[in-house]
Parts: C-alpha cells; sequence; structure tokens
C-alpha cells in the first residue's frame, strides 16, 4: 500500500565525514525498516534516517540524520531542512507499506559546507512588503492580504537564524524588474537604502503569479478535473553597503484550490494554511529561505559610521548583533560619483577601495550601537559619516 500522505519532518544533522562540490545537487536515497512490532511512526522515523543517510552516503559523504520529529500537521511531499550541514531540503518521494517492513524514498539537495571565514556577529538584515504583481489574480478567494502573509513569514524564518530581521511595510521590487537589474538602479537603490534604512542586507521581491487554473486528473476521465493554482515568487537579495546583488531567484509551485468562487479565504485563518494550496506556499518560503541564508554564510559584516568626533565615531551594529568591548575593526572608505550631466543625486560607486591599517577597538557598546576608538587622529579625520567598518577577527 502506497501511503499518499507526507509528512513535514524537522531534522537535526550533523557532517561527520564530507568532500566538498562546488554546487548543491539532489540525490536520491531509499531504505527499508522491518516493523517487528514496532508502531507504524516510530518505523518510519528510522526509514527517512536511513534514507537521507543513504542519500548522503551515494554522494560521497556521510551525513548521520538524528532527531527527526513528524510535525503532525499534513503537508505535500517537499520539505525544507535548514541545518548547519550539507542538506538543506528532504523531498519525500514515497513510502511504501507491505506485511513486514515500510520502504521510504526520498530526494535530498545536498549543499557543500563552504570553507571560508565566518565571522561571529549577527548580520542586519531588512524584508520589505512583497507585493502582487497582478492584484486581479487574488480576487478568487478575495486573498489580496497574501502578499502582506508571504512577507511575515519570510521575516519570521529568516529571524530563526544569525540574521537580525526587520520588516517594513514598503514594497521595493519593481514589477518590470527581470533577472538582470541594470547597474544604475542596483546602484540607485543602494543608495536609497543604506541611507534610509541603515541595514546592510535587503531581501525584497514580488509575487509573479497565483493565477487559477485547471487540471485532468486522468486520461481516461476528461470530465475528471481538478482545480489548481500557482504560485510563482521572484525575491532579491542586496548588499546595499557594497552595492552588490548577493542572490536572486524565481521559486514556482502549484497546488489544488480547494476553494469555492463566493468564499472568501481568512489569511490568518490556519485553515488556509492547512489547505494543499496553503502547505504549498510554506514549502515555497522555505525553500527561498533556505536559500537565502545559505547565500548569506560567507557574506562578512559591515557596519555604518552613524556619528564621529575628532577621535571616536559610534557605527550602527551593538549587543544585540553579538559586539562585545574589545572588539577590533577596520575603516573602509566609500567614494560617491555624481550621475549622468551631474544631475543625479550622488550614488554609491561599487565596493569601497580605500582602506586604513589601524584597528579600532570597542570601548562602549549599547545594544544596537558601538562606540570605536582609535590612537590615529588621522583615522578619525577621515572617517565620515557612512563609511563602514569591518570586524577583524
Amino acid at each position: 500500500m502506497l501511503l499518499k500522505r507526507f509528512c513535514l519532518i524537522s531534522v537535526g544533522l550533523f557532517t561527520l565525514l564530507y568532500s566538498m562540490f562546488i554546487c548543491a545537487q539532489w540525490q536520491q536515497g531509499q531504505a527499508t525498516v522491518v516493523f517487528n512490532g514496532a508502531e507504524l511512526d516510530d518505523v518510519r522515523v528510522q526509514a527517512m534516517k536511513n534514507a537521507i543517510a543513504d542519500a548522503s552516503f551515494q554522494n560521497g559523504s556521510f551525513v548521520a540524520a538524528e532527531d527527526i520529529v513528524l510535525d503532525g500537521l499534513l503537508v505535500s511531499s517537499k520539505s525544507v531542512i535548514t541545518t548547519q550541514g550539507r542538506i538543506q531540503r528532504v523531498e519525500v518521494l514515497s513510502e511504501t507499506v507491505t506485511d513486514e517492513a515500510l520502504t521510504v524514498v526520498v530526494r535530498v539537495d545536498l549543499t557543500p559546507i563552504l570553507e571560508c571565514e565566518q565571522d561571529e556577529y549577527l548580520r542586519s538584515l531588512l524584508t520589505t512588503q512583497f507585493q502582487l504583481l497582478k492584484p486581479q489574480q487574488a480576487s478568487n478567494g478575495g486573498i489580496f492580504d497574501l502578499g502582506k502573509q508571504i512577507s511575515k513569514r519570510f521575516r519570521d524564518q529568516l529571524a530563526s537564524g544569525r540574521l537580525q530581521v526587520s520588516l517594513i511595510d514598503k514594497a521595493f521590487a519593481d514589477p518590470r524588474a527581470t533577472q538582470q537589474m541594470e547597474p544604475r538602479e542596483l546602484a540607485d537603490k543602494s543608495f536609497y537604502m543604506s541611507r534610509q534604512f541603515g541595514k546592510q542586507f535587503v531581501l525584497y521581491g514580488f509575487i509573479r503569479d497565483i493565477s487559477l487554473f485547471e487540471q485532468v486528473k486522468t486520461k481516461l476521465i476528461k470530465d475528471d478535473v481538478s482545480l489548481r493554482r500557482n504560485f510563482t515568487i521572484q525575491i532579491y537579495l542586496l548588499d546595499v553597503f557594497r552595492n552588490s546583488m548577493v542572490f536572486q531567484d524565481s521559486y514556482h509551485s502549484e497546488a489544488d484550490w480547494a476553494f469555492s468562487d463566493d468564499y472568501s479565504v481568512d489569511t490568518n485563518n490556519s485553515l488556509f494554511w492547512r489547505s494543499d494550496y496553503g502547505r504549498v506556499v510554506l514549502n515555497t518560503i522555505h525553500s527561498a529561505v533556505s536559500d537565502v541564508t545559505n547565500a548569506l554564510e560567507c557574506e562578512k559584516s559591515y557596519a555604518q559610521i552613524i556619528n564621529n568626533t575628532e577621535h571616536q565615531f559610534t557605527i550602527n551594529i551593538g549587543k544585540r548583533h553579538g559586539v562585545k568591548v574589545g572588539d577590533k575593526f577596520k575603516l573602509y572608505k566609500k567614494r560617491l560619483s555624481v550621475g549622468v550631466n551631474g544631475l543625479s543625486s550622488p550614488i554609491i560607486q561599487g565596493y569601497p577601495s580605500d582602506s586604513y591599517s589601524d584597528e579600532l577597538r570597542a570601548i562602549q557598546v549599547d545594544d544596537a550601537t558601538t562606540l570605536l576608538e582609535s590612537g590615529s587622529a588621522n583615522q578619525f579625520m577621515s572617517g565620515d559619516v557612512l563609511d563602514l567598518v569591518s570586524p577583524i577577527f
């Protein structure tokens, strides 16, 4: 008997032995566990552990999976796992029960552990509102506030990692945007956001498609159709301090839409999120959050100077980011250039190119700010508001 239900699983994973790869890749794994009088849920947990280990072993590594918890909420087959190891997603392809055993087949997204110097600070990230590209598509079900719900879930899931996340009630994604943003548009957006919000990273995007369509369930019975709904989002992750696009991608999924035409859906109600469509939306968000988190793993932390005096200046990170008295920093200068024909406002011109070798030391740390000091007066004469510092470890 093939089990038709799938469970969202959260897995604590650690890597015992691994080999390095340039890109993430999917690997299929399989395991069979005999019941021997045990309960189905207990056998399923062990079978999933073994199947994940089998997939990782076939990929040239060995990853042990421990503490698998069956959530209790039925979801689609795609489940997302955020770990400190190499496994980012697990998709349960099938669970087959015979009289004596359970066989589980999984597909595992194996992401390499990146060998990079990671500083100890929490990175500051701003999440903007995800707007509907075509609001008229939300009329069926009245899900016009879906963008706000998506934004909140991005914020909550990102905040569970090594990030200090803020959500604002503004949308910065251009609906006309393509996969490749023009350098001038990138520079303008960076300059505005760095001055306005003071966060190093900004996540923004839009909901491209939530249209409905009909799908024939079987080829034999043409009248047997199901109503399904798309969910497509486009996201951008920008380092506004360094004027660079860290990550961008589009995510698409679809699922059955179980609500009638005249039903007004409450997106705050668990009834919606427990539906097939709601579960697929959540899984898509999980997938995007996992990719964003991976993209930030090796990004260096920078902070802005928000106030300066003759021998000291203040930066916009503090205790909540992990800064301690005695921590050391290095100063970087930003260069501004005037736009075309000298008519536009100054914009950020690439990555800071001028650096100073003197070390700056944290002498006072508050919740969100830090006071730095150096023995070199000339260094502070060169450090201006909105210049950058980066930790030295």
